[in-house]
């Protein structure tokens, strides 16, 4: 994210980092006005950094299924996320995959965005939409099919 944000140091976008981080800042980073490192917040604040972007980006090496990315949808934000996260974004309809984890694809996931506003609107759209697919009304019934498997297969 870092070098995301210097390869975009001429465009017209802000960043602000939420979370616990034993990152040590090069000073650069910590001048520039475009960059908001806010480290660990209370959860009852964590909506206002939601309701206050444009866009969540998740480029993670490891997290399987990050949470956040379905709290970013709920706020009807498209995610810019690595494949490691999980069947979440579909590149293109809620949001933009990363082919790689790196500040160069980080920075052209978002100049794509930035060449297209109208596209971020309907990512937006989809986002809000596509988060109807983890209720707990959809959801429950698979996770309940799949105990009974499991419990079918112990019982047998």
């Amino acid at each position: 994210m870092l070098e995301a944000v210097e390869l975009l140091r001429g465009a017209p976008v802000s960043f602000s980092f939420v979370g616990p981080s034993e990152i040590r800042l090069p000073q650069r980073i910590r001048a520039n006005s475009r960059v908001n490192w806010c480290g660990a917040v209370p959860r009852t604040e964590v909506h206002g950094f939601y309701s206050q972007s444009d866009v969540f980006i998740l480029p993670t090496h490891s997290d399987g299924f990050g949470l956040t990315q379905l709290e970013a949808q709920s706020w009807g934000l498209p995610v810019i996320a690595s494949v490691n996260c999980g069947a979440v974004v579909k590149h293109g309809e809620n949001g933009l995959l990363l082919p790689a984890v790196s500040g160069l694809a980080i920075a052209e996931a978002i100049e794509v965005i930035l060449k297209d506003p109208a596209q971020l609107s309907k990512m937006s759209m989809r986002s809000k939409r596509s988060i109807m697919d983890y209720s707990v009304d959809r959801i429950f019934p698979k996770f309940i099919s799949g105990i009974t498997q499991i419990l079918g297969k112990i019982l047998r």
